[in-house]
């Protein structure tokens, strides 16, 4: 603004020192002129001003926003992603259930999660207390099987080669390739390349077993499916024969057998053990 008001004022000196007359309405025209000139610059000053006002603000806040957009919802519009890293978290639904994820796991929530079912994709390991609703049943999509519940607690292991389902509380559905499998608590259920659908008893349900003249081997077979675990023996004692009935759980259950053979028990986890 300054140096158009200068340049102007140049000319009007030079002008004034060349003695050239100008009658009034000429000198009212120039006036008028460098004034115009000069509130345009203002005008133009002030707008620009002015946006710098509103937009500086306005990408601070865009900024803001993308680096501290929630990362369950960047993935997807539809869905809300739930997921861990290097350690184990909790998570509370909508729904008021609790889903506990171990590393490395992922729930992905449906937008129309609640309406008609609750359904979610889920990959990892992760234990699920799902609040009771009978007319909207909770259905986990676990790639490869699913598990359909109204209100339970259980753990599904998708993970590993072999993919488990394991139930605490309640009643659940696994569907497997059309096939269905119902499991009350403490049952489990697993399926491998090795081993098609298998459905077993965590090792601290109660059952009882009777044997009549039966061999060891054989009854330990029976102890292995009705676990799901697997008992390593002295062969020699393979053909010396068990009879009785009894209950308990997997522990107890191998108490009882051991005895007449001396035998100890050593567990390295549910599926490995040691009979010495």
């Amino acid at each position: 603004m300054k140096d158009s008001q200068k340049h102007f004022e140049k000319i009007w000196t030079k002008v004034s020192e060349e003695k050239q007359e100008m009658d009034s309405a000429t000198d009212s025209r120039i006036w008028n002129g460098i004034e115009g000139r000069i509130k345009k610059n203002d005008r133009r000053k002030y707008y620009w001003t002015a946006a710098a006002a509103i937009l500086i603000p306005l990408f601070g806040i865009l900024f803001f926003y993308k680096d501290f957009e929630p990362k369950e919802t960047k993935n997807s519009l539809s869905a809300i992603v739930l997921q861990t890293n290097e350690v184990s978290k909790t998570f509370r639904l909508s729904d008021q259930s609790v889903i506990t994820l171990e590393p490395h796991s992922k729930l992905s929530i449906n937008k129309d999660f609640g309406k008609k079912y609750r359904k979610v994709k889920f990959q990892g390991k992760g234990f699920f207390s799902i609040a009771k609703d009978k007319s909207k049943p909770f259905i986990v999509d676990a790639g490869g099987f699913s598990v359909e519940v109204l209100g339970t607690k259980f753990s599904v292991d998708q993970k590993s080669d072999e993919k488990k389902v394991k139930l605490f509380e309640g009643k659940v559905k696994v569907n497997h390739n059309g096939k269905l499998t119902y499991l009350l608590p403490n049952e489990n259920w697993s399926t491998s390349p090795a081993k098609k659908d298998y459905h077993y008893y965590a090792v601290t349900a109660i059952k009882t077993f009777t044997f009549e003249n039966t061999s060891f081997e054989d009854a330990i077979t029976e102890i292995e499916n009705t676990y799901g675990t697997k008992i390593t023996y002295p062969k020699k004692i393979a053909k010396n024969e068990v009879s009785g009935s009894f209950s308990g759980n997997l522990k107890e259950i191998l108490s009882i057998i051991n005895y007449p053979f001396n035998l100890k028990t050593t567990i390295k986890n549910e599926h490995e053990i040691t009979l010495y």
